[in-house]
């Protein structure tokens, strides 16, 4: 048994000692390889048929399974003066699986499957803590397709509901770290004013409150009169028209620029909604992109609502805009709404950089769904596929987690993360010889572990991705258990 899933799942407690048992030896096979499916993953048919039954237990839940690595991430967030709760929703294509039960529409009515939102805790420095939580679900038939009629509805009936629920998931992991600032971090889809107003309503009523990041959607509406101004606008005479509301676009453009920043920028061809809903295919060249920086405070003007009456907000808005785009390409333009203080140009770069740790999450989605391929599962039932991706999920945040580790701890021994065997093998196959008495660092470890899934380890080639580091610690698995079956041998006859 792998010495990290004593460690992660050491407070696991299903109510019976089989059943604890049986959930490390599922995870321990889906580990040694995650591109494997779960039958080929197991040892023989017995272990196939006691995993289905695993699966088909109605007294194992998703929650069940979740927290023993919950309370496992709590004790390394506890180690971190701050941390970005991030929160993403991500597709699962089953559309081919004609067999499973218990799927419904995705963006295409074609396409059949399950929405999953994922809640992913990482340090600033991006080292991915933990899984917090995960909400799989699949959207009813009759709910596709009619986002006008969902409007209407209280944000506790709408899908959207889910990215408030998050924040409130933040605060209260805010509650159980109070040494910790929990920062709730999403994409676009978040731009939802009942998640800025739950923190104030929270604040005044002296409880824990979550931090928020959160990519602008929206060109909202201003308060027309602000404490930051000198004197207010006189009203309009009578008869004539109301001036315009000011938006935060507009006032972004009448604000200083607080200065700029330079990176590379990669080629891509990506997509970009227009109207109608339609996609258009973009291409991004590759350059050196230069964004001025800006960052305002705003009051937000309240959404009417006809359930609930919400405050007016104040935040701060950072925008990064680029610059002298090439000819024919829209400017990168980041604009990123948040409770966090940017008063000045450090501040927003801070905010900024924060942000970027998003991504984590979506390299989190790549792995599940590349890497461990969720999307082939051979599973008939809802119940039975959404444990069995709950479980692929925590492997897929143990590749990232050693992956990051490599980078940040470059010279930690690799024996935190590898076992005896599985360094010293590895070594033997790489390096030839006998393997040292001390274990080599775990950067070195890391890039032999990669070697395996096609890392050359050039000058250029910077730190190991995530795709080679999972196909490679799917082969050093194996060359354990040989180096294990030799030392039996040699025992054996000796």
């Amino acid at each position: 048994m792998q010495e990290w899933l004593e460690q992660e799942f050491s407070t696991c407690d299903l109510g019976d000692r089989r059943l604890n048992d049986r959930l490390k030896t599922i995870i321990s096979r889906i580990s040694q390889d995650p591109s494997r499916s779960l039958s080929s993953a197991c040892r023989g048919f017995a272990e196939v048929v006691a995993c289905r039954r695993f699966l088909d237990n109605e007294v194992v839940s998703q929650s069940q399974l979740l927290a023993p690595h919950r309370e496992a991430s709590l004790e390394r967030i506890k180690q971190h003066p701050k941390v970005l709760f991030i929160q993403d929703t991500t597709e699962l294509d089953f559309t081919t699986k004609k067999k499973l039960q218990g799927t419904g529409p995705l963006s295409s009515p074609h396409r059949r499957g399950f929405f999953t939102h994922n809640e992913l805790v990482v340090s600033p420095e991006r080292l991915p803590l933990g899984l917090w939580a995960t909400s799989i679900q699949a959207r009813l038939d009759q709910e596709h397709g009619k986002a006008s009629q969902r409007k209407e509805k209280p944000i506790e009936q709408k899908e959207t509901y889910r990215w408030l629920e998050g924040y409130r998931h933040g605060c209260d992991l805010a509650q159980l770290v109070p040494g910790t600032e929990v920062i709730v971090c999403a994409d676009r889809e978040a731009d939802i004013y009942e998640v800025f107003a739950e923190r104030e309503n929270r604040l005044a009523s002296d409880q824990p409150a979550a931090s928020w990041l959160i990519r602008s959607k929206t060109n909202r509406c201003l308060e027309p009169f602000e404490e930051s101004e000198e004197e207010p606008m006189a009203p309009p005479a009578k008869g004539t028209k109301k001036p315009p509301r000011p938006k935060i676009q507009q006032r972004l453009e009448q604000s200083p620029v607080l200065g700029s920043i330079s990176f590379a920028v990669s080629a891509k061809e990506q997509f970009k909604k227009v109207k109608g809903g339609s996609r258009k295919k973009v291409h991004r060249s590759r350059r050196v992109a230069t964004q001025e920086i800006r960052a305002i405070q705003v009051q937000l003007q309240a959404p009417p609502r006809q359930d609930r009456s919400l405050p007016a907000v104040k935040i701060w808005v950072v925008q990064a805009k680029e610059i002298n785009p090439p000819a024919g390409e829209e400017p990168i333009d980041w604009i990123l709404l948040t409770s966090l203080e940017a008063t000045d140009f450090k501040q927003a770069c801070a905010v900024i950089d924060l942000y970027l740790c998003r991504w984590e999450i979506e390299v989190f989605h790549r792995v599940l769904k590349t890497g461990c391929r969720v999307e082939e599962l051979q599973l008939r039932t809802s119940p039975r596929i959404k444990l069995a991706i709950l479980l692929y999920m925590i492997v897929a945040w143990r590749v990232l987690y050693v992956m990051h580790l490599g980078r940040q701890c470059p010279d930690l021994p690799c024996s935190v993360v590898f076992e005896h065997d599985e360094w010293q093998s590895t070594w033997v196959i790489i390096k030839g010889g006998s393997p040292p008495q001390s274990p080599p660092t775990l950067n070195e470890m890391i890039r032999m572990v990669a070697y395996f899934g096609g890392f050359l380890g050039r000058k250029r080639d910077g730190h190991p991705g995530p795709q080679t580091v999972w196909i490679g610690l799917s082969r050093v698995q194996d060359f354990a258990l040989c180096w294990q079956l030799t030392a039996h041998l040699r025992a054996a006859s000796g």
